[in-house]
């Protein structure tokens, strides 16, 4: 089996346990309420992290040439954040229709969004996407990439613990992209 299948396989196995286990060993809610939110928490969480790996891969190569196996395995880890995303926005609709509450338009909007961008990154991740797009695959997944990570950090702006994993990652990246600027001036 090669380390790039094994790897997939891993990002994957790892993915839908943490999926099920919030299912399986989700406490006892009084109410639908409280159940499909603690769903919508444990999703969002699943899907930050798989996607925070794939988020800082090549900037733990390029500042600590660390992270190549984050760096072969991204494709998978966004799949996988996609995938648990998908299964975020099912809570999402669970809940709203159990509870009859309304979303608020800027929440459609500018969530709907980050919900697209996930779904066409996924549909994207493959080798002929890659080809039949040329440059603009890579502006897709940058642009992608870039609002969902704004998204992410809007959502935990008031969390201490997710705004400052959000702002660390949003600062390996810039770190990342300075040096690389600076390394390819004469």
């Amino acid at each position: 089996m090669s380390a790039r299948r094994s790897g997939r396989e891993l990002i994957f196995l790892v993915g839908i346990a943490s999926l099920l286990g919030c299912l399986v060993f989700a406490p006892t809610f009084e109410t639908v309420k409280e159940g499909y939110g603690y769903g919508l928490r444990v999703t969002a969480r699943i899907t930050f992290v798989f996607f925070l790996l794939a988020y800082i891969a090549r900037p733990m190569v390029v500042l600590f040439r660390k992270g190549q196996w984050l760096v072969r395995h991204r494709r998978y880890l966004g799949v996988m954040a996609a995938l648990s995303h998908t299964v975020h926005f099912g809570y999402v609709l669970l809940y709203f229709a159990a509870t009859g509450e309304a979303l608020e338009v800027t929440t459609i909007i500018f969530g709907g969004l980050g919900f697209v961008f996930f779904w066409i990154m996924a549909l994207t991740s493959n080798d002929a996407s890659v080809r039949a797009l040329g440059m603009w695959w890579k502006r897709l997944h940058r642009t992608g990439m870039h609002y969902n990570w704004l998204i992410f950090a809007q959502t935990y702006l008031f969390t201490p613990w997710g705004i400052a994993v959000a702002l660390a990652a949003g600062g390996l990246r810039l770190a990342a992209r300075i040096k690389q600027r600076r390394t390819r001036r004469p």
